[in-house]
C-alpha cells in the first residue's frame, strides 16, 4: 500500500487555481491519493482576501465599504469552502521564533517565512507553490518545491 506523504499548498496553488490559470497543476496535486493536502492560516487568509478581490471584481476593501461581502460569499459559496477539503495545521508557539529565524536567513515576507515555519514545525518535506521566493530556502532547508515550471 503506498504511504501518504503531507504536502503544504501554498495560497498561490489555490488562487491561481481560482483565477482559472495553472488548474492543470492543482488539479494533479489535489487528486494525488499519494498526498495528504495540508494548509494553515495564513493560506486561508490570503486565499479568501484574494476570492473576495477575483468574485467580486473589486478591491476587497471596497467591496466591504459597499457591504457586498455577504452577497460575494453567498454566489460563490462552493469556491470558498474548498479550504476545508484541506488538512488544517494549527499554529504553535514555535512559529514566531522559526518565522523570524527564516525572515533574516532568506530576507523572507513574513507570510512566507510563517508558511515555511509551519513546514518544517510539521515536518513537511513538500511544498507546492509558484512562488519563486522559496526556492532558494526550500533547497536549503530540504524541502521539495513543487511548481509548474
Amino acid at each position: 500500500m503506498p504511504t501518504t506523504s503531507k504536502i503544504f499548498i501554498d495560497s498561490s496553488v489555490l488562487i491561481e487555481a481560482l483565477k482559472g490559470t495553472k488548474a492543470a497543476f492543482y488539479s494533479d496535486i489535489i487528486k494525488n491519493n499519494n498526498f495528504e493536502c495540508c494548509i494553515n492560516d495564513i493560506v486561508v487568509s490570503e486565499y479568501l482576501y484574494q476570492f473576495l478581490g477575483i468574485n467580486g471584481g473589486a478591491a476587497p476593501l471596497s467591496l466591504k465599504s459597499s457591504k457586498r461581502i455577504p452577497n460575494i460569499i453567498e454566489e460563490n459559496i462552493s469556491l470558498a469552502l474548498i479550504l476545508n477539503d484541506f488538512t488544517f495545521l494549527s499554529s504553535s508557539n514555535l512559529i514566531p521564533t522559526v518565522a523570524i529565524e527564516y525572515m533574516h536567513m532568506f530576507n523572507m515576507l513574513p507570510n512566507d517565512a510563517i508558511i515555511l515555519a509551519t513546514c518544517s514545525i510539521h515536518d513537511i518535506k513538500i511544498l507546492a507553490s509558484h512562488d519563486s521566493d522559496y526556492i532558494i530556502p526550500c533547497k536549503e532547508l530540504g524541502i521539495l518545491l513543487l511548481n509548474d515550471n
